[in-house]
């Protein structure tokens, strides 16, 4: 099978970390979300000059009348074989099963052209194709490959054209990395819904927010999307930890940890970002604010590593 477009050769393209601007923000992703299709890319197919074009049609068409031909001497010599479709099973084995007649009519697929994946392997979307289950554009379930292809992580949709004789034209679009989560002492990329899209090597330098703790990855939007609001706390960000699945803990420079009450983030950030007396907390030094019970702020000095250090609820 050959493949063309703009993919390698099965099996060498490795999801790596994406490439980021050094003078980018943190914040910069969600300050104007760029669309994947506008940043992938797309290499279609190579059209073929139009004297091939016109070679493969007549080559078509002189097997497709070949395939008739033999399609109608078959059924004639079926029914002179089984006495008009009465003693079927005895010349069953000696017909041909479907796929080879579509075969044989030039209907298999031949070439397939992938286009717009940047971080997801060649060899997992023909594996997600299937082609070795069905052979031929007649019978090859174009949804369900699409479905298979989207279920893979860095995924986001995916179209598939069958074009006849006998090519695949198969376009992807790549979820975006919003966030670096860190869970069990390792790095993961992860997008605005929540969905881990890879892990990181050790040492690889990504500049984008960082997250921690159960189900972060799935509630972090809302919280990001909040804080690029909030100039003051999004240059000082370091790391937003999630706490017991119900609260955010953040992590700023200078050694600030911040414990925010359930749902209470905005009023939290709006009282931190004014010129009143919390908000002159944001330029002290490690210190630790707590903001978790209603009505009641609590300030107490912090170890120079507690930025690092996990919290509990």
């Amino acid at each position: 099978m050959q493949q063309v477009g703009g993919a390698t050769e099965i099996g060498q393209r490795v999801p790596q970390a994406p490439s980021l601007d050094p003078n980018a923000t943190l914040f910069s992703a969600l300050d104007s979300p760029v669309s994947a299709e506008a940043d992938i890319p797309f290499a279609p197919g190579q059209t073929l000059p139009r004297r091939r074009r016109a070679e493969r049609k007549a080559a078509f068409g002189r097997r497709l009348g070949l395939a008739l031909f033999m399609g109608l001497s078959s059924a004639l010599a079926f029914s002179l074989l089984t006495d008009g479709g009465r003693q079927t099973r005895a010349v069953a084995t000696f017909l041909p099963d479907m796929e080879q007649v579509l075969s044989w009519m030039g209907l298999r697929i031949e070439q397939v052209a992938l286009s717009g994946q940047r971080f997801t392997a060649d060899a997992d979307v023909f594996a997600a194709l299937d082609l070795a289950t069905s052979g031929s554009l007649v019978t090859f379930d174009a949804a369900e490959a699409r479905a298979r292809i989207e279920s893979l992580p860095w995924v986001s949709s995916a179209t598939i054209n069958r074009i006849y004789p006998g090519s695949l034209e198969v376009r992807i679009s790549e979820r975006q990395p919003s966030a670096l989560w860190i869970n069990d002492g390792r790095e993961f990329l992860v997008d605005g819904s929540g969905r881990v899209l890879s892990g990181l090597k050790a040492g690889t330098n990504v500049k984008l927010p960082r997250l921690s703790g159960d189900g972060a990855p799935e509630q972090a939007q809302a919280l990001l999307e909040l804080i690029v609001r909030f100039p003051r706390i999004a240059e000082r960000f370091e790391m937003a930890e999630r706490v017991s699945g119900r609260r955010w803990t953040l992590h700023l420079k200078d050694g600030i940890v911040v414990h925010l009450g359930a749902d209470r983030e905005a009023v939290a950030f709006a009282a931190l970002s004014s010129p009143e007396e919390l908000g002159k907390l944001l330029e002290a030094k490690h210190v630790i604010v707590d903001l978790r019970t209603r009505g009641r702020i609590t300030v107490r000095a912090a170890p120079q590593s507690a930025s690092a250090i996990p919290t509990q609820s």
